[in-house]
């Protein structure tokens, strides 16, 4: 399709006025949000972008994927809320566990008085039972992480991944748009090229 001009300019613009957009003609656009110095595991960042660069993934509406997340600034707390309010799918990874403990205050109380999500104080997962987080949505799959996870406070229906006894992912309707909130850092298992873990996110995105 030949564009004049102009409207080959004005594409150009809104692609630069996002901050990392990978996008799915005909379908959504899926945005990593870089939180920067509030971003507490780079590799989550090398690893979101790797999987989706290699994934087929084609969500029906755009996604805000928000990687290892410790300190969440207003700006980033604004762009999160807009994003549900607009019917968008909202991946939000917290990565508390590697956060002091102001960051973690901080982020608990943004995840509260925002999200209406309460969580604990991080907690170690090494030594454990077993080195698997087990997700039960989209599909069943076992997942390692040997470090550490950000539990969910309230035991519900939303859950749909735990460590051992412990709650730590959920799914939830918020409004027009939906929240996935990781409290077990999937992107360094993405950064590792963990294939369940390329086809967990895969599927999140699809359904």
């Amino acid at each position: 399709m030949a564009l004049s001009r102009r409207e080959f300019l004005a594409c150009s613009a809104s692609m630069i006025a996002l901050p990392a957009l990978v996008e799915r003609p005909r379908h959504g656009v899926i945005e990593l949000l870089d939180l920067a110095q509030d971003c507490r595991l780079r590799e989550s960042i090398t690893g979101y972008t790797a999987a989706l660069s290699h994934t087929a993934a084609s969500p029906s509406r755009s996604v805000l994927i928000v990687p290892a997340a410790g300190r969440i600034s207003p700006p980033a707390q604004h762009r999160i809320v807009t994003a549900l309010r607009a019917g968008d799918l909202v991946v939000l990874e917290s990565a508390a566990g590697f956060a002091d403990r102001e960051d973690v205050t901080a982020q608990r109380q943004v995840l509260c008085d925002a999200l209406r999500l309460r969580v604990l104080a991080p907690v170690p997962l090494w030594p454990r039972r077993s080195p698997y987080v087990d997700y039960y949505w989209p599909s069943r799959t076992m997942l390692r992480d040997f470090s550490w996870v950000t539990p969910l406070a309230d035991n519900n229906a939303d859950v749909i991944a735990r460590a051992d006894d412990l709650p730590v992912a959920l799914r939830r309707q918020m409004g027009q748009g939906t929240l996935i909130f990781l409290g077990s850092p999937l992107g360094p298992a993405l950064w590792a090229g963990d294939a369940d873990a390329r086809s967990w996110l895969a599927e999140a995105l699809r359904s």
